[in-house]
């Protein structure tokens, strides 16, 4: 992959030229400024010099910056004022005569290249359209459960809605193109249903109060600080998303994208190139650095090529944050962490507060920009705000996502297949995730648990709830009486020796059987952990025991956890492998190519942390075709 594809464009906008070390606007406000003072002198003479104090205010920016905040003190903007309308299935939102349907964009990302692909794919297909669109991402504490838990606790949350609409405002044109989007990708779904928990998210997008201009802020009734993106040297790949889940920063996102004419942006380009290329000369004559200029001439380049195709895919684009707190103080931390996050990610962004109100309105309206970008697709799909964690959780805490900072919780009734894999090496902390898993099972009373145990790893006085340990002669005759015992204890812990298991093929024959029999006896939703599972499945009658309860487990609402040393074991039993969607890869130093059928191979499973005297573990958690590295706590 070459160099232009895998960086985002600079911006080409953001170029300023330069003649012999002075920037070009400089120079023509000191030529216009001795002109026309030249002429004040001769017509006034020694008296046009009163004129210069005034001049100065004017031209200077820091002035003229006072000069606008002290006008938009005294004159007070009226807020937008926004109005909901809903007509043939569609909702619409029309901000002063201009009007847009509305979108909810909900993404499947997982912090991965092919995901990005994906999902830049559908993102090409909008631009396709013709349509202008604006995206805003609205963080908001999480929907599903209450914010004071402490494994979600200051956590925020994104949701992604589409303003689509047209430069002509036409209604009925823009009805009907929308109507042809597609609403799905590989990664992406489109839901033009808007609720009304939905509409009250946009309007948090909108301020009610009277805003004055402060020096980096505007202040009301919440503050309010804008920044937007100048120009960027990155990877073509959405790190600012990640940026923002990591540190938890109150932002609304908003990405403008909107037709650009051709004939514009070629002389656009070629102005850009003759500036650059007359640039370059001086600088390389002085032996000063020209890596800024070689990158902006690329990116112009490419703009000059794109313009000339029958399709160009180059729109004008925007990108801007508006950090959102209740107290100044707290407003100007999170400024910093947003400042130091799109740094680390190679973007420049510049606070607008200097603008005043008029950097807040540009940010409602959805038409307009504070600083015109201009794009080509990958940059397009690098910068749009559709890479955030989706709110999922429901059901058991697993860990932390080491990508987002985000808790990962998997309600595993819920999928289509139960069963899971568990796999690493001695040490690697599968049995103390396992311990973990087992505790939240039951203090939640998600579903029984049924834990076979070679090893003795496994204790009831760690687990609340009824639990029961007993051997495995003692467990088989209490199933075969169907006896209370069984069928009130929330957890089992079934202990049996492993060198006798692996001496006598009888034992093994009775464990396996054994499973199959408290699946189908208890009726409430069920969990069959098997510890040292590679045991059982290199023994055929076992293995064919176990494969056939993994087929069956959904239909008896069992999930069965397969716990092994190697993936090799996995193998040995192809119906394992093909029920169990949810697979957790411990570090594991041997056969790791073999994982590489599940985890690319850039991720190195030798480095994962893990063991007794760890705070914290580490593993791959894989999940259908989406894969994410998992964080687990030393302690619950």
């Amino acid at each position: 992959m070459n160099d232009e594809v895998e960086k985002v464009l600079r911006n080409v906008l953001a170029y300023r030229p330069q003649y012999y070390g002075f920037r070009i606007n400089t120079i023509i406000i000191l030529m216009i400024s001795s002109s026309l003072l030249l002429i004040l002198i001769k017509i006034f003479g020694v008296y046009a010099l009163i004129i210069i104090p005034p001049l100065i205010m004017v031209l200077h920016p820091g002035s003229r910056k006072g000069i606008i905040k002290l006008i938009q003190r005294i004159k007070r903007d009226r807020p937008l004022d926004p109005v909901i309308i809903r007509s043939e299935g569609l909702t619409m939102i029309k901000i002063q005569n201009s009007t847009a349907v509305l979108a909810k964009m909900k993404t499947d990302y997982d912090n991965h290249a092919g995901t990005f692909s994906e999902i830049s794919e559908f993102i090409s297909d909008l631009m396709k359209t013709g349509l202008n669109i604006t995206a805003y991402s609205v963080p908001h504490l999480p929907e599903k459960k209450k914010p004071e838990d402490p494994v979600i606790k200051g956590k925020l949350y994104y949701s992604t809605y589409l303003f689509l609409w047209n430069a002509a405002n036409d209604i009925k044109n823009l009805k009907q193109t929308v109507k042809q989007i597609p609403w799905e990708g590989k990664k992406v779904h489109l839901y033009f249903d808007i609720e009304d928990s939905d509409i009250d998210k946009i309007y948090q997008i909108f301020h009610r109060s009277v805003l004055s201009p402060r020096k980096n802020y505007l202040s009301g009734e919440m503050n309010r600080s804008i920044f937007s993106l100048i120009d960027a040297e990155k990877p073509a790949f959405p790190t600012y998303c990640e940026a923002l889940e990591i540190s938890d920063i109150p932002a609304v996102v908003k990405f403008s994208m909107k037709q650009m004419n051709r004939q514009r942006l070629l002389r656009i380009a070629s102005s850009r190139i003759a500036d650059i290329n007359f640039e370059l000369k001086q600088r390389k004559s002085r032996n000063e650095n020209t890596e800024y200029l070689n990158s902006v001439m690329k990116s112009a380049e490419k703009l000059s090529n794109e313009s000339r195709k029958d399709e160009a895919q180059i729109l004008l684009c925007g990108l801007d944050f508006m950090v959102i707190h209740n107290a100044p103080y707290g407003l100007t931390r999170e400024i910093s962490k947003l400042d130091r996050g799109l740094k680390i990610a190679g973007m420049r962004a510049k606070n607008m507060s200097d603008a005043g109100t008029k950097s807040i309105f540009r940010f409602e309206d959805f038409r307009s920009e504070n600083i015109a970008y201009p794009m080509d697709r990958i940059s397009i799909s690098s910068f749009f705000p559709a890479y955030f964690s989706s709110e999922e959780l429901s059901g058991i805490f697993l860990g932390m996502n080491e990508y987002t900072g985000k808790p990962i919780f998997l309600d595993y009734f819920e999928h289509s297949s139960y069963n899971f894999v568990i796999t690493g090496e001695t040490g690697s902390g599968k049995s103390h995730f396992t311990g973990l898993l087992i505790k939240r099972i039951s203090s939640s009373e998600y579903s029984r648990v049924l834990v076979l145990d070679p090893l003795n790893e496994y204790h009831c006085q760690d687990y609340s709830g009824s639990c029961i340990e007993m051997t495995l002669e003692k467990y088989i005759e209490e199933l075969h009486k169907s006896s209370e015992k069984i069928e009130s204890a929330r957890i089992i812990i079934v202990k049996y020796d492993l060198i006798k298991f692996e001496i006598d093929d009888h034992t093994g024959l009775d464990l396996a059987r054994s499973i199959s029999e408290y699946m189908s006896i208890i009726k409430d939703r069920k969990t069959i952990i098997i510890e040292e599972a590679n045991i059982m499945l290199r023994n055929d009658q076992t293995l064919k025991i176990i494969e056939n309860t993994v087929r069956h487990s959904r239909h008896f609402e069992t999930a069965v956890v397969i716990i092994t040393q190697s993936i090799d074991d996995i193998r040995l039993g192809a119906t394992i492998e093909e029920n169990s969607s949810h697979k957790f890869f411990f570090r594991n130093s041997r056969n790791t190519e073999r994982i590489e059928k599940y985890i690319p191979e850039g991720e190195d499973m030798t480095k994962l942390a893990g063991g007794k005297n760890r705070k914290f573990s580490e593993c791959y958690y894989l999940y259908g075709d989406r894969y994410t590295k998992l964080l687990i706590a030393g302690n619950d």
